[in-house]
């Protein structure tokens, strides 16, 4: 799942990898931001752009090991050191 966001829109892409080790996408979703979204922090809104395309593509994801993929650093940062629950 490649995930993106701005200060307006938010992106989600899930993708299929081939034998080459290729991504394929598979689907394109976008969301325009609410009023009150728009007034997030960057790190907020591309938190919230990991949620949207998990609850958007639910039906990819269930049962399934996945990979989310963000250009944000430290929500890199909080996925991989398994800190969701802590904070």
């Amino acid at each position: 799942m490649h995930v993106d966001a701005s200060y307006t829109p938010l992106g989600a892409m899930p993708t299929q990898v081939d034998k080459r080790e290729l991504d394929h996408p598979i689907a394109f979703a976008t969301k325009k931001l609410s009023k009150d979204e728009k007034d997030y922090s960057m790190i907020e809104c591309k938190g919230l752009d990991m949620v949207y395309a998990l609850q958007k593509f639910t039906h990819y994801l269930l049962g399934r090991h996945f990979k989310m993929y963000t250009d944000h650093s430290t929500l890199k940062y909080l996925v991989n050191n398994h800190v969701w629950g802590q904070i």
